[in-house]
């Protein structure tokens, strides 16, 4: 049973290059699949009560089908990192994390422009957001369920373990998976809040081994930043206010304080 059990972990191991090269056919394998299911939607648009979280389920689980296979990969490993047991400090400490480096996240986003050259870039991710606000039910699911679920599996539990797995260092492992996150939505405004997120939930994952943990932390930073879009429908609705620095430098350092906690935490176990 055990050497059963090193031969499935053995099997998720990859190099650098080798997460951007899976990473880019998890992509186009994720909008292919997604897209297609979506297509009747764009004929009748209340269909997208429905082909919204179908379409993203079907991307993302093709998506993780095709890496396991790539990767030759058990499900059974990504079903053992989800069930992976964590402390009640541990969890404390994973949403101090979180929520400490928001203020962080939205400053940064805030300093990409909307109009310019980057104007009719962003009317297109701005009309994707209006439509998952347009479709409430639909655009929970998919934001706050779906997503935090298999972003996790996908950018966690295979890239960033994958590299992690063939001894690359962590703190690279963690940054590239990270960056790579970000890459993933598509659009500069995202690219950077949910690339830092990304490093976050990446070491609170490297440090606890949960995906668990990192699919609830997923879940509370989507889910309170749709509900703020709902309630002032408006997609650049932010939690703190980005220009506030004082706010933003004190809770970044609690941000840091809580990553060294949780270091030194995991680090004694």
């Amino acid at each position: 049973m055990n050497s059963e059990k090193n031969t499935i972990k053995s099997t998720l191991n990859f190099s650098v290059g080798k997460a951007f090269y899976y990473s880019f056919i998890a992509i186009v394998t994720w909008q292919f699949f997604g897209g297609i299911v979506s297509i009747p939607s764009l004929f009748y648009a209340p269909l997208n009560n429905i082909l919204l979280p179908l379409g993203f389920l079907a991307g993302t689980i093709s998506a993780i089908c095709l890496l396991l296979a790539l990767t030759k990969t058990k499900i059974s490993l990504i079903l053992e990192a989800i069930k992976t047991p964590f402390s009640a400090i541990q969890l404390i400490l994973a949403v101090c994390c979180w929520f400490f480096f928001l203020p962080l996240a939205e400053l940064c986003t805030s300093l990409i422009p909307t109009d310019g050259l980057l104007e009719e870039l962003y009317k297109s991710f701005e009309k994707t957001f209006n439509m998952m606000l347009n479709y409430k039910i639909a655009g929970f699911i998919t934001i706050c369920i779906l997503a935090p679920i298999f972003e996790e599996i996908l950018f966690r539990g295979i890239i960033l373990k994958g590299m992690l797995n063939h001894n690359v260092k962590a703190s690279v492992a963690i940054f590239i998976s990270g960056l790579i996150f970000g890459l993933a939505h598509m659009n500069p405004w995202q690219f950077i809040g949910a690339g830092i997120l990304g490093i976050i939930f990446g070491f609170i994952y490297y440090k606890t081994n949960s995906l668990f943990l990192t699919m609830f932390l997923h879940f509370l930073n989507n889910t309170l930043s749709y509900v703020l879009m709902l309630i002032y429908g408006d997609t650049e609705e932010n939690v703190f206010l980005s220009n506030n620095h004082v706010i933003i430098g004190i809770m970044t350092i609690l941000g840091i304080l809580s990553l060294f906690t949780l270091y030194k935490n995991t680090k004694k176990q």
